[in-house]
Parts: C-alpha cells; sequence; structure tokens
C-alpha cells in the first residue's frame, strides 16, 4: 500500500490552497527553502540511495515522490500555534477548513525513512508433460488459503474471501476443460444444467469452486498457476500454464462450478464461475488477463442461461463441503469500544512498518478529544446531531464490502501519528496499509467521519481548522491513502 502526504516535494491536492494565497508564500518560495535547506540546522535530510534522481531536477522522479511507499513519513507540524490562530473557517465550511496563513520555514521538514519493498516469493515452476486426452489429475488432501489478502492490489474486495484457511479432501479433476482433450477446442456456450449433464454422463461431476481453486494454486497459495508473478507468453498455447498438480487450461476460458455465488437468499439462485476471458467484466469494467487469470478470481451467472464465454470441466469424488462465501452488508463505521491501552499498543508493535513509533504508542483519551473541540469552541453534541463523529478509540472502516480497516491516532513520546491497518483476522491479525508520523506534535487529534460518507474519514486537531487531513479508499488502486492538509 501506498501512502501520500503533503510533505516536500508539494502534494498536488495543497496547490490550490498555495494558488489562493496572499502572495506571502508561494510554490517558488518553498522551492528556494526547499535548495537553501542543507544549509540550516533545523532542516534536515535523509540520504537514500534509491531516491535519484531527485523530484527538484527530474518531473518523473517528482510524480512518483507524491505516491511514496507504505511507510511512515515525516511531517513537522506545529499544531500549538493553532490556538493563537484566528483565521480558521467556520463550522459550516466543512471539516477541514482551507486557510491562507503562512507556514513558517521551520516546519518545513523532508526527513523520509527509505522505503520498504518486499519481493514476491519466488515459486518453483513445475515441470509436466503436455495434458493428454480423457486425463484426470488425482489432488490429494490438503490445506490452502482461499480468496485473496486484503492488502493484494488486484483483488476484488466484494466477491473474493480473505485469504481464509480451507481444508480440502482428495478428488480428481480433469487436465483440461471439457471435452478435456488437447486436440479439441473447449466446448463454451452451454448452461451449467448441461454442462452437469456432460459430466454425468461419463460418470463425473462438475467441480466445485473450492477444488478449481485449489487444483489451480496447490497448498502454497500461489497468485497465479505457475507462480505468484503473471506472466502473458505462458498462455499462447492451447492448454497455458500447469499448476503445481499438473492441471492445464485455468485462465483460458471461464468456467461453470456446481458452487453457488454465496449463502443469502439472492446469491443461491446464481452460480460461481472461475477463469478469464476477454469479455469477462467486474463491476462493470473490462477485466484485465493480469487480475482475471488469478486462481482467486470470482464471476457469477445465472445457471440457466447459456453464456459464449463459459465453459466448464469434470472433478471425480466426494464433493468438498467448504464453500466461499459473500460477506453481508454492514456499517462503514464502528469502533472499536473494548480496546485496552495495552492491546492499542501491541497492535502499533506488531506492524515492522511502524518501528520508530514502537517505544511508546498509546491512545488519545476522551478529555484529549474535548481539547481538540475546545479549540474552536465546537459543540461535540450538536456536531453528533448533523452526523459528525469525533472519538479516540481506533475505528473499525469499511470503505467497500469485503475491505476492512482498523483506523487509530495516538501517540509515541511527543510523536503523533495516523495508521490504517488491514485487519485480516478479527482482533488478531494485521497488515500495515498507509502511516503517517507528525514528528514533534505534542498536541492531540481526534478521528472524525460523517454519516453516509463512505468512502472517507477524517483526522484532524481540531473543528474547521487549516490543520489535519483525510483517510481514503482508491478503488482505481486498491489501497488506502492518507493525505495531509495545510
Amino acid at each position: 500500500m501506498k501512502h501520500r502526504a503533503t510533505s516536500l516535494p508539494i502534494h498536488l491536492r495543497s496547490l490550490p490552497a498555495l494558488r489562493r494565497s496572499s502572495g506571502r508564500i508561494s510554490l517558488s518560495s518553498l522551492v528556494l527553502v526547499f535548495i537553501l535547506c542543507p544549509f540550516f540546522a533545523g532542516c534536515r535530510t535523509q540520504p537514500n540511495d534509491d531516491a535519484k534522481p531527485t523530484a527538484m531536477n527530474d518531473p518523473a522522479a517528482a510524480a512518483q515522490q507524491t505516491e511514496t511507499a507504505a511507510t511512515p513519513q515525516r511531517e513537522s507540524d506545529n499544531a500549538e500555534d493553532e490556538d493563537n490562530h484566528n483565521g480558521g473557517e467556520g463550522e459550516g465550511e466543512g471539516l477541514l477548513a482551507t486557510n491562507d496563513e503562512e507556514t513558517p520555514d521551520n516546519q518545513i521538514d523532508t526527513v523520509r525513512p527509505p522505503a520498504t519493498h518486499k519481493p514476491e516469493p519466488i515459486v518453483p515452476l513445475p515441470v509436466f508433460p503436455p495434458p493428454a486426452a480423457g486425463a484426470m489429475i488425482d489432488i490429494p488432501a490438503g490445506q490452502f488459503l482461499r480468496g485473496s489478502a486484503t492488502q493484494d492490489p488486484l483483488r476484488d474486495q466484494f466477491a473474493e474471501n480473505d485469504a481464509l484457511a480451507t481444508d480440502v479432501t482428495p478428488f480428481q479433476i480433469d487436465v483440461l476443460p471439457w471435452p478435456n482433450d488437447p486436440a479439441v477446442d473447449y466446448l463454451v456456450g452451454v448452461p451449467r444444467t448441461e454442462a452437469e449433464a456432460l459430466c454425468a454422463s461419463v460418470g463425473k461431476r462438475l467441480c466445485t469452486e473450492i477444488e478449481w481453486e485449489f487444483a489451480c494454486r496447490s497448498t502454497d497459495s500461489r497468485r497465479y498457476p505457475s507462480g505468484n508473478t503473471y506472466e502473458d507468453s505462458r498462455y499462447a498455447e492451447h492448454a497455458g500454464p500447469a499448476s503445481p498438480f499438473g492441471v492445464y487450461g485455468f485462465g483460458k476460458i471461464m468456467e461453470w462450478t456446481a458452487s453457488a455465488w454465496g449463502e443469502e437468499a439472492d446469491q443461491v439462485e446464481r452460480a460461481a464461475v472461475r477463469g478469464w476471458t476477454k469479455g469477462a467484466l467486474t463491476l462493470g469494467e473490462p477485466t484485465t488477463p493480469e487480475k482475471g487469470r488469478r486462481c482467486a478470481k470470482r464471476h457469477h451467472r445465472t445457471p440457466t442461461l447459456s453464456d459464449p464465454e463459459v465453459g466448464f470441466r469434470c472433478c471425480k469424488g466426494t464433493p468438498n463441503k467448504a464453500v466461499c462465501t459473500i460477506e453481508g452488508p454492514r456499517p462503514p463505521h464502528s469502533l472499536y469500544t473494548n480496546i485496552k491501552p495495552e492491546k492499542f499498543a501491541e497492535v502499533i508493535r506488531m506492524i515492522p512498518e511502524l518501528a520508530p513509533i514502537h517505544d511508546n504508542p498509546h491512545m488519545y483519551s476522551d478529555g484529549d478529544v474535548r481539547t481538540v473541540l475546545a479549540r474552536r469552541a465546537s459543540d461535540r453534541q450538536a456536531l453528533a446531531r448533523s452526523g459528525i463523529h469525533f472519538h479516540w478509540k481506533p475505528l473499525r472502516w469499511i470503505p467497500r464490502q469485503g475491505t476492512e480497516l482498523w483506523v487509530g491516532v495516538g501517540r509515541s513520546n511527543r510523536h503523533a501519528f495516523i495508521v490504517a491497518l488491514h485487519e485480516t483476522i478479527d482482533n488478531e491479525a494485521y497488515v500495515h496499509g498507509s502511516s503517517l508520523i507528525l514528528w514533534d506534535t505534542p498536541a492531540p487529534i481526534a478521528i472524525a467521519w460523517r454519516e453516509g460518507h463512505r468512502d472517507q474519514v477524517y483526522w484532524a486537531p481540531c473543528w474547521g481548522c487549516r490543520d489535519g487531513g483525510t483517510i481514503e479508499w482508491d478503488d482505481a488502486r486498491n489501497e488506502v491513502i492518507i493525505t495531509h492538509k495545510w
């Protein structure tokens, strides 16, 4: 996941505010400060061999730095000065108002810890003989993680399970889609009822979607049949790449399964479909082969209708009982009301990317929220009646069904922080999504959200002041972004 913030180089979201300035501060003056920065003791830069060429002389590098890797960013903030500022916009102007006040030079800090890049694990490519006509492959019992990790940028958040450990019993599966013959084109354009009848005619049955996924990815839960990196050239041949079990044809066509799309009343009437073709859509948009040929990708179709892009393959043995489920609707905002200070610190310390704040992480208090609101004499109850809520405990934020984030604010010594973590196991396991550290910022901050606004959560040191920012979900990138507005 990546993080966007408005430290130098200037984030594009802050430019309109600079254009509206009174003339005392401008982009050119900020660039001048940046150039002179090494000559002042209060403005430090951290060497980073990966950061060449710099954003000052390379536009491409500047664009890259506005979307930095998902590591904590260092931003200086002097929130206490807000108490002496009377130019903030009123409460009716929105949660984070824009202010034209000059930013003092000593508040600019460009220290950035180097990004950490975790390479994809290398998965050995299987070597199997070409598929033979009529062959079936024995799939042994095993366990794998069905679905995908919540932070996977290729994940279909609504349809895929959250990398759930799943036990599979032994079964057999055709080496290729019907008619299971490398010399004959795959049969497509038949409804599921006809596919079931054709499998039954040869003493077999349709595969369940759990069987299909397990045969595709094996016990190492790889992303594609041939590994974790997509290689289009491997799909040039009729059979496509072999899976770790020696099964072929995954991702060459879409395939009916014996499984329902979900367990709810409106879901059992639809059939789960796996695989990919050029006509495959996700939420109305074409599905790229890199996304669609993943073993975890799911589709649904009406089983009584034929589809020119959907075929099938057959299995043998007792059908596996495990099923994929679709998460029911959940409210976008709910608090972890029972979280204790020691649990909060434990969550922060289990995230390697948050190492700079591992020393003494702790939550704010309700008194801190009252301090935040008192800075602009804001009425907490009146704001709540208008659908705007402030709090200090972590927030469970669901920007999209199937995406669950743990959003928290806190302090470690004199450093405030905002974090957004993917909750992979309820109240137990978390993965870093995005974070922002406000160094040397003792003033408290609070989380805020608006009823009916699923896409954003806010963090703020006061209501209606120039400082603060948003936590946003980017559908296109499948990532969470923390912004800083000043």
